[in-house]
C-alpha cells in the first residue's frame, strides 16, 4: 500500500490490516479495514440512430457505444417499451439510457439521438387510355393516392415534363421513382398507358352524278383512308372473314374505335346501317 491509500483502479478489495509497533513491553497493535469494491454502472456512450418515418422498431441499446450493461432504463420523448424504438408511433429526439449504481457509484447514463426521415410516397398504379389522335396528358395526375412531386418518369419513351403525349410516344407501363432519403428506400408506382387507334372518316370530297346513272358507293369519293374503305374496295367473300357471324350476310362492316376515340360508321353498298 503507498501513502496509506486505496485505489481501486489498481487494487484488489479484501481485509487490510493497521499494524501500530508497541514499545516493550507494549505488543503491537492492530486493526483491519475489510474493503469492498462496488462495481461501476455502464451505460455505454452516446450513440445515433437514423430511421425511416415507416421502419421497423428497433432496440435503442444497440445504437449505444462502448459495452452497455443491460437492465437500464430508458427516457426520452415517448414512452419506451421493451427498449424498442418504434418510428410509426414515437416522435424522434434525445434518449436517454440510465443504468442505477450501487452506493457509492453514481448512475451512469448515455443518449442516443434518434432521427427520422420521412418515408417517400410514389402513389399506388394507375392506368392512362387515351385515343391516339388525344392531346398530351399528365401522368402524375392518373396515380392513385398521394404521390409526392419532383420523382422520375421512366418507360418506353422518354418522358419530358411529365406528360404521356401520343402524337410521339409509345403506350406501355410507365414507372414514377420518388428517390428516397437514407435509409428510407425508393417509392414507386406504374402507369399502364393504353392507346387506342382513333377512328378515320378520311376527308371531304365531291361526287358528281347524272340523274339517270348508276347507284354509287359514297365512301369511295372521301379522300385520306376511312377507316371502312379498305373492305368496300375488297370483294365480299375476302371481307367477310373479318366479320362476327351476325354480320356474314350482312357485307362489309367498319373496324370500331375503343376507349375514347368515336366510333366510325358501318357500311353496306354505301349505306349506312
Amino acid at each position: 500500500m503507498v501513502g496509506g491509500n486505496y485505489d481501486p483502479a489498481t487494487m484488489t478489495a479484501g481485509v487490510y490490516t493497521y499494524t501500530v509497533a508497541g514499545v516493550a513491553p507494549c505488543a503491537n497493535a492492530t486493526a483491519t479495514v475489510a474493503v469492498t469494491e462496488n462495481a461501476a454502472p455502464n451505460a455505454g456512450t452516446n450513440g445515433s440512430l437514423t430511421l425511416c418515418s415507416n421502419g421497423a422498431a428497433v432496440g435503442l441499446i444497440t445504437s449505444l457505444g462502448g459495452t452497455p450493461s443491460a437492465g437500464g432504463a430508458w427516457s426520452g420523448p415517448s414512452p419506451v417499451v421493451g427498449g424498442n424504438y418504434d418510428p410509426t408511433t414515437m416522435t424522434a429526439g434525445v434518449y436517454t439510457y440510465t443504468v442505477t449504481g450501487v452506493a457509492p457509484c453514481a448512475n451512469a447514463t448515455a443518449t442516443v439521438t434518434v432521427t427520422e426521415n420521412a418515408a417517400t410516397n410514389a402513389g399506388t398504379n394507375g392506368t392512362l387510355t387515351l385515343c391516339s389522335s388525344d392531346g398530351s396528358a399528365s401522368l402524375f395526375a392518373q396515380l392513385v393516392g398521394t404521390p409526392q412531386a419532383g420523382g422520375a418518369w421512366s418507360g418506353p419513351s422518354p418522358v419530358v415534363g411529365g406528360n404521356y403525349d401520343p402524337a410521339t410516344m409509345t403506350a406501355g407501363v410507365y414507372t414514377y421513382t420518388v428517390t428516397g432519403v437514407a435509409p428510407c428506400p425508393n417509392a414507386t408506382a406504374t402507369l399502364t398507358v393504353i392507346e387506342n387507334a382513333a377512328p378515320n372518316a378520311g376527308t371531304n370530297g365531291p361526287l358528281t352524278l347524272c340523274s339517270n346513272g348508276a347507284a354509287v358507293v359514297l365512301i369511295t369519293s372521301l379522300g385520306g383512308t376511312p377507316c371502312c374503305r379498305w373492305c368496300l374496295e375488297r370483294p365480299k367473300s375476302s371481307c367477310r372473314r373479318q366479320l362476327r357471324p351476325r354480320d356474314d350476310d350482312r357485307g362489309c362492316v367498319h373496324l370500331h374505335g375503343h376507349g375514347s376515340c368515336a366510333m366510325c360508321q358501318r357500311y353496306r353498298d354505301g349505306n349506312r346501317y
